[in-house]
């Protein structure tokens, strides 16, 4: 599948698709689509919340449900926290195989 640079305009396939489509919908709040209004993460939801275990469970949580409901190119594998700061930001790693190719890929997220 292929689609457009969401800054650039330029095509883009494959692996850089891929990984702007997940950005992309980890930080779509749901019901913001107009077309599509399930499409979305509830992670934007999250924001501001304590940073403890319970709300990293959560952002964990909406990451596996998005990529599950919306991303069929890939399987998640798991979940690594790079960093999470007293503003409320987190960065987190996810790792996923691109289905059909069994190649494993890894992207950060900061919500």
């Amino acid at each position: 599948m292929a689609g457009m640079d969401r800054h650039t305009g330029r095509r883009l396939e494959g692996w850089d698709h891929i990984r702007q489509s997940l950005g992309v919908l980890f930080t779509t709040r749901i019901g913001t689509r107009v077309e599509r209004r399930s499409y979305g993460s509830s992670a934007p939801e999250l924001q501001d919340r304590p940073a403890n275990s319970e709300t990293v469970l959560d952002h964990f949580v909406a990451i596996a449900q998005a990529i599950d409901d919306f991303e069929p190119r890939v399987t998640l594998q798991g979940f690594r926290i790079i960093d999470a700061n007293e503003d409320g930001r987190a960065t987190i790693e996810v790792h996923v195989t691109e289905v059909g190719s069994t190649v494993d890929r890894s992207l950060e997220v900061t919500l």
